[in-house]
Formats: structure tokens, sequence, C-alpha cells
């Protein structure tokens, strides 16, 4: 008897990577590596595009890489508790995206191209809230002004930046 793996929680492991011969989990939907020592997702979490969650927070993340954006069925991805500096444009692609947490890291922007992300309904404050979560960021002016006044406010002044 074959069984599909769906979730897969390796949360606090000390791990810094993965083998790429995960790569091969294609049914796997929720996948967990909060609380390791990884620096960069691992390559092999790109060709996972079944995942719907994907809980990278608590590692040491500096960036994230332009492939994020074959991860086109994810609705919850978070890297709170990261040190990650910039948000990447493909991470704008990621249209199905209803909770993005990136609390608690180095952002100081955002790409103009965050408006794409329609399923974001607001800038969320609450762990469980669906929504953006950044405002725990040191943003520049004027975005963290512009959050103040909800999601639509920085997705309009995106828009016409």
């Amino acid at each position: 008897m074959v069984t599909v793996l769906e979730v897969l929680s390796l949360a606090g492991n000390q791990i810094t990577g993965l083998p790429t011969s995960l790569a091969g989990l294609v049914s796997l939907k929720k996948l967990n590596l909060s609380h390791n020592l990884i620096f960069h997702i691992p390559g092999c979490i790109y060709r996972m595009r079944s995942l719907v969650f994907l809980q990278l927070a608590c590692n040491q993340l500096e960036n994230i890489a332009d492939q994020i954006q074959a991860l086109v069925n994810l609705r919850i991805l978070i890297l709170e508790g990261n040190c990650i500096h910039t948000l990447p444009r493909a991470l704008c692609f990621l249209t199905s995206l209803e909770l993005l947490n990136v609390d608690f890291n180095d952002i100081q922007d955002v790409p103009t191209e965050m408006h794409l992300l329609t399923k974001l309904e607001r800038v969320a404050c609450h762990p469980l809230d669906k929504g953006l979560h950044i405002l725990h960021n040191p943003l520049l002016k004027p975005i963290r002004e512009i959050l103040d006044g909800g999601l639509g406010a920085l997705y309009n002044y995106l828009k016409s930046a």
C-alpha cells in the first residue's frame, strides 16, 4: 500500500537544509520548517507545486528567491522572525495568498506589485488572522504611515507609484 504524504513538520530540529530528494513529495500540501537554522529556502521546496501552507518562521532567512513564484497554490506563507531585508517582486505573483506573515524581519519597503495580492484582505495584527502581517518591521516612510489606512490605502499608493 502506497501512502501519499500531504503534511510534513520538521520544526525545531536545528536543520540547515533539506535533501533534494524531498522534491519528489509532489502531493505535499503543508510543510512546517519553523524554528530551525535555515539560511536559504531549500531549492527542492520550489518543486513542491501542491503546497498551500509553508511555515519558515524563526530561521535565519535573509532573502526569498524569485523561484518562490513557482508555488502558485500557496495560500499561507509564514516567514516571521527571520532576517529578510526585502520582499522580491516574484512574491507578488502568488495571487492565491490569503496570509503572508513577514513580521519581525528587517523589511523597509514593499514591491510596487504588491497590489496584485488581492486575497490578502487586510493588514493583520493577530497571529491567527488572515491578511498581511508586516507592521513589526523597520518600514520606511511613507509605507508605515500609509499602512495606518489599511491594505487598500497601501495598494492605492503602490498602483499610483
